[in-house]
């Protein structure tokens, strides 16, 4: 059994001030953004860059970070898979994918991928260093055992 603790500071800029006390002891980390508000993506580098700021691991590894690309139920996208998957690979995320909060797509499969990577960043079946910022195929990982939430 894995309990977990989700703290959410809404990408508000308010909270930047105190991130390091949300940070603190952290295991990993989610970055979202809005795929049809450009401005939420170009603000998940800034998180990012804070995130990396102020907390690693023990080993002094980044702590693992999925990008979720919210909202990919809606049309138009303000920006395109390729720009997210190298906007990924640039800023040093474990890895993004496509969720819809509103349509409960891929956020348990999503938090799943987390908490292996989180666990055993060796196992075969977690996402690997060598894939590190790529898109997360989620239906190819999918367990149907497993839940969350």
């Amino acid at each position: 059994m894995v309990r977990l603790q989700l703290w959410d500071i809404a990408g508000q800029e308010r909270f930047t001030s105190m991130t390091r006390l949300y940070y603190r002891d952290a295991s990993a980390c989610v970055i979202m953004f809005d795929v049809t508000n450009a401005t939420t993506f170009s603000n998940s580098q800034r998180w990012k860059q804070d995130l990396d700021s102020k907390l690693t691991l023990p080993n002094g590894e980044p702590v693992p970070c999925l990008l979720l690309a919210n909202k990919c139920d809606l049309y138009p996208w303000a920006v395109s898979r390729d720009q997210i998957d190298r906007f990924s690979k640039e800023n040093g995320f474990t890895g993004w994918t496509e969720t819809s909060v509103k349509e409960n797509k891929n956020i348990n499969e999503a938090m799943r991928v987390l908490i292996e990577k989180m666990m055993n960043n060796s196992r075969e079946d977690t996402v690997s260093l060598s894939t590190q910022g790529s898109y997360i195929n989620l239906k190819a990982k999918s367990s149907p055992s497993w839940t969350c939430c």
